[in-house]
C-alpha cells in the first residue's frame, strides 16, 4: 500500500496549484479532521459536523467550553506547524515543546514532574527525571530513523506518536502532543492531515500494543489506511480543478 500512497501523492502533488478556492476547501477539511480527531480519541462526544459548524462560527449547545477552548487551540497549533513547515523546520525538541504549549494554550514547556499510572493504557512510564534524557534520546533517533526505516515516512511519524506516548514528557496532554507531532511529521513531507478513524478503546488498545509489545505494525496500518483514503478523496474532488 505505501507504493500506491506515494503514487497518489505523486498525481496529486503534479495538479499544484490547487485554485484558490479549492485551497480553501481542502483547509477547511483538514482543520475538521485534526480537530475531530483529537477531540472524539480524548472522549469528547462532539461529531464531525458538529466540529465544522463550529468552525463556520455557529454555537453548538452540545459542545463543552472544554470543547471549545480545544478547538481554538487546535486552530492555532495546525496554523503554528503550517508556519514551521514554511520554514522548513526539522522535528525538534524546541519544535515538540513549542507544538504542546500551543496545543494547550499554555506559555513555556510544562515537563512532567510526576510519576503518574496511565490507567487507560495499563502503563507506568519512565520517571520523571529521566524525560529530558529520553527526549534527547528520541531527537537524536529521528536522524538515522529515514535510513533505518527506508524513507517510509508514515512509518516514522507511527513511530514518533507511540516513542512520545511511551515516555509521557508532560504533566498533561502528552497524547494530544503525540498526534500533532505525528501530523506536524507527515506535513513536513507533503501528506495531507487525515481522520484516524478509531474509537478511543481502539485506539488505546493499538498504544497498549506498542508500548507493551513494541509492535507499531497494527497502528502503522491504520495510519497508512487513513493516508491512502485521504489521498483518494483529494484526487476525487481536485480532478476538476486541474
Amino acid at each position: 500500500m505505501y507504493q500506491e500512497i506515494l503514487n497518489k501523492k505523486t498525481i496529486l502533488d503534479n495538479r499544484k496549484p490547487y485554485s484558490i478556492e479549492m485551497r480553501k476547501q481542502i483547509k477547511k477539511m483538514e482543520f475538521c479532521e485534526l480537530i475531530y480527531t483529537t477531540l472524539h480519541l480524548d472522549g469528547s462526544i462532539v461529531s464531525k459536523d458538529q466540529v465544522n459548524q463550529i468552525l463556520d462560527g455557529e454555537f453548538v449547545g452540545e459542545a463543552t467550553v472544554n470543547d471549545h477552548l480545544a478547538i481554538e487551540n487546535y486552530i492555532e497549533t495546525l496554523s503554528f506547524m503550517e508556519n514551521l513547515i514554511e520554514m522548513e523546520s526539522d522535528v525538534s525538541l524546541k519544535i515538540i515543546e513549542d507544538i504542546h504549549d500551543v496545543s494547550i494554550g499554555a506559555e513555556g514547556p510544562i515537563w512532567r514532574r510526576s510519576n503518574p499510572i496511565l490507567y487507560t493504557l495499563d502503563y507506568n512510564p519512565p520517571h520523571w527525571q529521566e524525560i529530558r534524557e529520553k527526549m534527547e534520546e528520541l531527537i537524536k533517533w529521528t536522524y538515522n530513523a529515514d535510513e533505518q526505516l527506508e524513507g517510509n515516512t508514515i512509518l516514522k511519524a507511527a513511530y514518533l506518536h507511540n516513542k512520545l506516548i511511551e515516555i509521557y514528557p508532560f504533566e498533561y496532554n502528552s497524547e494530544v502532543t503525540a498526534r500533532m507531532v505525528m501530523y506536524y511529521c507527515l506535513m513536513r513531507e507533503g501528506y495531507p492531515i487525515f481522520e484516524l478513524r478509531l474509537s478511543e478503546s481502539e485506539y488505546n488498545t493499538l498504544v497498549l500494543d506498542y508500548l507493551k509489545n513494541k509492535n507499531i505494525e497494527p497502528f502503522y496500518k491504520v495510519v497508512e489506511r487513513s493516508i491512502f483514503n485521504k489521498l483518494d478523496v483529494l484526487l476525487q474532488i481536485t480532478t476538476e480543478d486541474e
